[in-house]
């Protein structure tokens, strides 16, 4: 009886971290994260942007926390000419009414300077009459300054 309750805790364990994407694990896959303030692996947001000058292809995960930790994870590629976006919502179990994942083509990646912030935004999307655009990232600019070689 006692092995049957070590196997349930386990197998539950298992089923309940499967459905999770904490930071650590996030860190450990490479992704581009935003906590609401620092943005961490941003150098390899970095890459994914000097790519995109080069006309190379490129992809990269930028994973948003809310402010309660639940994740919104942005799967971005680049072909060379245009951005597709899939919005993976799947792990928020907030999200509401919204979908679980979301597709969208844009035709560019515009960053804005503002005093604080790096903006950085898809715009001329394809997915919705009222979508045009859709802010990915936004980075504290001593944080860009930090990277910049």
């Amino acid at each position: 009886m006692r092995k049957l309750l070590y196997l349930l805790l386990f197998l539950g364990t298992c089923m309940l971290s499967a459905c999770s994407y904490d930071s650590e694990t996030a860190v450990k896959n490479g992704d581009v994260i935003n906590m609401h303030g620092p943005v961490y692996n941003f150098p390899r947001f970095e890459r994914f942007l000097n790519n995109i000058e080069a006309k190379e292809a490129a992809s990269v995960r930028i994973t948003n926390y809310t402010l309660e930790g639940k994740p919104t994870l942005y799967n971005l590629s680049f072909d060379g000419s245009l951005f597709d976006l899939e919005i993976d919502s799947s792990k928020n179990k907030d999200r509401g009414d919204s979908p679980a994942k979301e597709n969208m083509t844009c035709s560019e990646l515009v960053s804005e300077e503002g005093q604080q912030l790096f903006t950085y935004t898809l715009e001329g999307c394809q997915q919705d009459p009222t979508v045009e655009s859709f802010i990915i990232l936004s980075v504290m600019k001593e944080q860009v300054e930090d990277h910049e070689h």
